[in-house]
C-alpha cells in the first residue's frame, strides 16, 4: 500500500514549466538579444566613421600636395587669397566620390609667423586651412598648411 501511495503522488507531480517561468525566460533572452544587436550596430557605425576619418585624412593630405604642386609648377600664388582661391578644381585635385573639399580664406603671414592685414600685408607666405568632409557628415578632416610664393627660375618674386 505504501508503494501505491508513492506512485500516485509521483504521477501527480508537476514536471512541466508554468507560463510565468516561460515568460521570464523569454524576457531575459530578449534583453540579451537586444544588447548583442545594439553592440553589433555600434561596432558597424564606429567602423564606418573610422574608415571615413582615415580616408578623409589621406584625402586632405592629397589635396595639400596638389596645392604644393600647383604653386611649384605654375607659380600661381594668389595674394590675399579668398576662400577656395585654391579650390580642388583649380589645383587639379579630384575630390573622391562621397566627399567634398574646400579651402578657407588664406591668412597672410609676416616673417615671424603672425598674421598680416590684407591688402598690402601679403609678403608671399600664407596659412591655408583645408577641409575634406564625407557627404553624410560623419567625418570631417582639417589640415592647416603654410604656402609661399615660388621663387624658382622664371617666376616673379617681387
Amino acid at each position: 500500500m505504501v508503494e501505491v501511495a508513492r506512485l500516485r503522488s509521483a504521477a501527480r507531480s508537476d514536471v512541466g514549466t508554468s507560463l510565468v517561468e516561460t515568460l521570464v525566460a523569454l524576457v531575459i533572452l530578449s534583453i540579451a538579444a537586444v544588447a548583442i544587436l545594439a553592440g553589433l550596430q555600434l561596432s558597424v557605425v564606429t567602423s564606418d566613421v573610422h574608415r571615413k576619418q582615415s580616408s578623409g585624412g589621406a584625402n586632405v593630405r592629397g589635396y595639400a600636395e596638389k596645392i604644393e604642386q600647383y604653386l611649384n609648377t605654375t607659380a600661381n600664388y594668389v595674394p590675399c587669397a579668398g576662400a577656395n582661391a585654391y579650390s580642388p578644381g583649380t589645383v587639379g585635385y579630384t575630390v573622391p566620390a562621397g566627399h567634398n573639399a574646400q579651402q578657407a580664406a588664406a591668412v597672410p603671414l609676416v616673417g615671424n609667423g603672425t598674421a598680416a592685414a590684407c591688402p598690402g600685408g601679403d609678403n608671399g607666405v600664407q596659412r591655408l586651412r583645408l577641409t575634406v568632409a564625407s557627404s553624410d557628415g560623419r567625418a570631417t578632416e582639417t589640415l592647416t598648411i603654410v604656402v609661399r610664393r615660388s621663387c624658382e627660375a622664371g617666376t616673379a618674386c617681387a
